[in-house]
């Protein structure tokens, strides 16, 4: 019952952003890859390289005023928003004939969910912590925001946000994510995102009780 209301709740703000995102998509390569000749592979590759730069920043700046009983709903609705405009872009690549190779899309899918699900934590705890209905995803967007640009400028071999992006372990020459995937990154985002929700679980338990 928590989840389905969670759901009727969350549900007008994610399917929105949901249709925006895959419809970017699937414009945006289609338009994009009708540019492009045959012989340049490179360039078709650098192009799903920049359509992950756009769905990193909107799932990023999602905003995930999420609490405990919504944080299933929460998971779920971020996992369908990594993997439906991923699957628009294969429909459109496939309806214009052009190759796409499926494990460099499921590389792109895994690391905007599994890394971006920092994101998600983040903007959960930074909610369970301040009240206000505009003031929390005000403040987790900022916070976010925030992270993204110090871990940019002084972390950059550590950035989250380049880590997402796949900025990390892209090859510039043929913009093709690497066989040696970085599960290492993959892993410790999941295990901060573990600790943030677990943290946001406690705060929002201890207020309540």
């Amino acid at each position: 019952m928590l989840w389905y209301k969670s759901w009727l709740e969350t549900r007008p703000r994610f399917l929105t952003s949901l249709v925006t995102l895959t419809l970017f998509s699937a414009v945006f390569v289609y338009h994009a890859q009708g540019l492009i000749r045959p012989q340049w592979a490179p360039d078709l590759n650098r192009l799903f390289f920049v359509n992950q730069q756009f769905l990193a920043i909107s799932f990023a700046s999602w905003p995930l005023e999420t609490l405990t009983s919504r944080i299933g709903v929460g998971l779920l609705e971020a996992i369908a928003l990594g993997l439906l405009p991923w699957l628009a872009v294969v429909g459109v690549m496939t309806i214009a004939r052009k190759p796409v190779l499926v494990s460099q899309v499921t590389s792109y899918v895994v690391l905007l969910v599994a890394g971006g699900l920092v994101f998600f934590a983040m903007g959960i705890l930074v909610s369970s912590l301040v009240g206000g209905e505009y003031t929390a995803p005000a403040l987790a967007f900022g916070i976010v925001l925030l992270v993204a640009i110090i871990s940019d400028a002084w972390l950059r071999e550590y950035s989250v946000w380049r880590l997402v992006t796949g900025d990390l372990s892209i090859n510039r020459s043929t913009y093709l994510l690497p066989q040696h995937f970085p599960w290492l990154g993959i892993l410790t985002s999941l295990f901060f995102a573990l600790l943030m929700m677990v943290a946001s679980v406690y705060s929002v338990h201890r207020r309540d009780f």
